[in-house]
């Protein structure tokens, strides 16, 4: 077939502009960032207080589940002790609450090792929780006198999410070298044990976060001294702060905390990340919390769990 050499010129020349842009599309499509959004809902310090504020909170965290995409839920400690029913339950309510709510992880509080009077029997309340828990059980600094991890809990764990791989590293209070009950547990300097698993939670994930139940003078000391170590995010507990925006300096680590048993709160932190020549970076963060009260309602799968340990109790709820 004899093809007009006008047609020929015309073929070659659409080939070429073709050719051109190929090229001018692709690179735009390389220069659009890649970006990570990362929804952080976090508990702490509960102390068995109210125990249908959990029901309350699970209404939230349905509703913040069904908007974003990409949400952790975790809580950072002191789960039980102090509150009406410590003596009953010793937070096996709450962690069953926790469990109908799929936690991804929590941070072992100081409270959580004066369960009991009794070494033993605090112990074996202890590692009960930590069995009951359907999720990891997270702590860094404290130990067996033998150095070792306590039985069941982890000192970081790395999940992923859409493909990004989240560390997050659980770390408690000092305050555990006081206790009797933990007398036969090593308590290690909580910046100390963070700063020495940094590198290799770096190597193992692409975004890290803490889980801290360390206080907040020392969750400031851990954003002066490891910003830029990698960190993104901690997560604090044990002062009961109501820190209604995270506290953030630039070029720091955003600091969040959610009240505690006298300020019922649900929290929530909206992470952006960018991904820079490999490496994920902090390129925004909004935090809030929510008021846990009696105008949110009660979902009714948590309900009923509290419903049926409550009915075994003589005493009405706090």
């Amino acid at each position: 077939m004899n093809i007009p050499k006008k047609s020929l010129t015309l073929i070659t020349l659409i080939w070429m502009l073709v050719s051109i842009m190929i090229p001018v599309f692709a690179f735009a499509e390389q220069a659009q960032p890649q970006v990570f959004k990362l929804t952080v809902i976090h508990t702490n310090d509960f102390h068995d207080y109210e125990p249908y504020a959990l029901a309350r909170k699970a209404t939230i965290i349905k509703k913040i589940r069904s908007e974003v995409q990409n949400v952790l839920l975790v809580d950072a400690g002191d789960l039980f002790t102090r509150g009406p029913y410590h003596n009953i339950f010793y937070g096996e309510m709450e962690m069953a609450a926790y469990n109908g709510m799929n936690y991804d992880a929590w941070e072992l509080g100081n409270n959580e090792f004066k369960g009991h009077p009794e070494q033993a029997v605090s112990d074996q309340k202890l590692y009960n929780l930590i069995e009951q828990a359907k999720f990891p059980t997270l702590c860094s600094n404290i130990k067996t006198t033998n150095g070792e991890y306590l039985p069941g809990v982890k000192p970081y764990i790395v999940k992923s999410i859409q493909d990004v791989r989240v560390g997050i590293i659980g770390v408690s209070s000092t305050k555990v070298r006081r206790y009797s009950q933990a007398s036969n547990k090593i308590v290690e300097d909580p910046l100390t044990a963070v700063a020495e698993l940094i590198p290799q939670v770096r190597k193992e994930s692409d975004i890290q976060l803490l889980l801290s139940h360390a206080g907040l003078a020392v969750d400031v000391q851990m954003d002066m001294k490891l910003a830029g170590s990698g960190l993104s995010l901690i997560i604090g507990a044990d002062d009961h702060y109501v820190i209604q925006q995270p506290i953030y300096r630039t070029g720091g680590i955003p600091i969040v905390q959610a009240g505690g048993e006298d300020n019922i709160y649900l929290g929530r932190v909206d992470l952006t990340y960018e991904n820079r020549d490999g490496q994920w970076a902090l390129v925004s963060q909004h935090g809030m919390l929510y008021p846990i009260n009696d105008k949110i309602p009660m979902d009714l799968d948590i309900k009923k769990i509290i419903d049926g340990y409550l009915s075994t109790v003589k005493r009405p709820a706090a």
